[in-house]
């Protein structure tokens, strides 16, 4: 099978990486020269088109696939892997049927080193749903595990997953190095300081995107610190996934002092 990937950021170099070791990869990138000059040869060439650039060049890059398309339709699979759908999805309805298309979020970072076992969310095209399923078994045969969410939906749901954890992370960090909290604190303050780090090995633009979409959330999230009753949360939770979650939390911690 011949794989494009416009983009080769972290998470593009990702999916060239590890779909390289079974089919034929290329990439085309607009800030290096890689193995394409246009969007044009990428899309003669592929057989699956992946973008995996920033999401104001997947509208440019959606919006001029679809010229070439319609000039020279095939059956070719294409889908993006941006965090939000709203502002996209819309922009492969008029591709030709020919394409097989939908929206893709991998539910992981770029440190995996397999799809095998991993999550992706498949977000459908309206009107376009046999596409998506089209799309669906393509990533299985990837290896990932495959759930579907309409992309109104999908983007208030990662404003919560995506969102509340990067503000949270991202704040106590500040916090920490404003306050000079690292020499005092213990296991959840090195937890949380270690987690916001880890945020920031994604670019500051992706973050500011993640962040402006997913401000409701925070703010909703900032209210319940508020209004909290640990008591209640522990009944609802259970003594026995506590305790689970309880030696999971300090494994994690030793395997970061092992690194």
């Amino acid at each position: 099978m011949r794989i494009g990937v416009s983009g080769y950021g972290k998470m593009g170099r990702t999916f060239a990486r590890i779909l390289g070791k079974k089919h034929e990869v290329r990439v085309y990138s607009n800030y290096s020269k890689r193995d394409f000059s246009s969007l044009r040869e990428l899309y003669e060439w592929s057989d699956v088109i992946i973008l995996a650039t920033s999401m104001e060049k997947i509208r440019d890059q959606l919006q001029e696939l679809k010229e070439i398309a319609q000039e020279n339709p095939k059956g070719t699979v294409l889908f993006d892997i941006a965090t939000f759908k709203s502002e996209i999805i819309e922009l492969y309805v008029d591709f030709p049927k020919s394409v097989k298309v939908a929206s893709v979020h991998p539910m992981f970072g770029p440190g995996v080193t397999s799809f095998e076992g991993e999550r992706f969310i498949i977000v459908p095209v309206p009107g376009r749903e046999d596409d998506s399923r089209m799309v669906a078994d393509l990533i299985r045969k990837f290896g990932g595990n495959v759930s579907f969410l309409p992309a109104e939906k999908h983007d208030y749901i990662m404003g919560y997953v995506i969102g509340v954890p990067y503000a949270l992370g991202l704040a106590y960090l500040r916090l920490s190095l404003k306050r000079g909290l690292d020499e005092f604190g213990g296991t959840s303050h090195e937890y949380l300081i270690t987690y916001g780090k880890a945020v920031l090995n994604d670019s500051p633009e992706f973050i500011r995107e993640v962040l402006k979409n997913s401000w409701k959330q925070i703010v909703e999230f900032l209210g319940m610190v508020l209004s909290v009753n640990p008591g209640q949360l522990k009944e609802e939770v259970g003594k026995e996934e506590i305790e689970g979650a309880y030696k999971k939390f300090y494994e994690c911690l030793k395997g970061r002092k092992a690194l």
